[in-house]
């Protein structure tokens, strides 16, 4: 299961500058990030409401039901709205710094951030200790997105 899970996630990362892509060209032709992402936002709806409706008629444990939403803390709601900040900033970003370039440094705050939640524990994950090669790990991909970002290129590239 892991492995697939790896596999399945190295998928969703391979897309994700493609959505982001996209999502540009939606905020570019509607003249609005806002409505780009709120389109976005209602396909996913779409879609996930075929999903749950599926698995309910399957009588499967994770069909749709009121109950799980008794007793949430207000902050569980908050992954929603950090969703479509995230939408709403990659499509922004994309047609002005590049897939690469904005990629490589989402991919080193997720890490960043990865690394933090994994060290409080926070909802959602086990705590884990963030040890030297962790930090070495995190220190490379930082490099990486500077690497792929080249400062140093952006004076030469406006002086010619």
């Amino acid at each position: 299961m892991r492995w697939f899970l790896l596999i399945l996630i190295f998928i969703v990362g391979l897309l994700q500058p493609v959505q982001a892509g996209l999502n540009a060209t939606l905020a570019k032709s509607m003249g609005s990030r806002f409505q780009a992402g709120m389109t976005n936002g209602a396909v996913n709806l779409m879609l996930l409401s075929v999903v749950v409706f599926l698995l309910s008629i399957m009588a499967s444990r994770e069909g749709f039901s009121l109950s799980g939403f008794r007793g949430l803390p207000w902050w569980a709601y908050l992954g929603g709205a950090i969703g479509a900040g995230i939408v709403v900033v990659q499509l922004s970003a994309a047609p002005v710094l590049g897939a690469a370039l904005m990629i490589a440094v989402f991919v080193a705050g997720q890490c960043l951030g990865s690394l933090m939640v994994d060290t409080v524990g926070f909802p959602g994950y086990e705590r884990k200790s963030i040890d030297y090669s962790r930090l070495v790990g995190l220190v490379f991909v930082f490099i990486g997105a500077i690497l792929v970002a080249k400062p140093w290129a952006g004076v030469a590239e406006t002086a010619s």
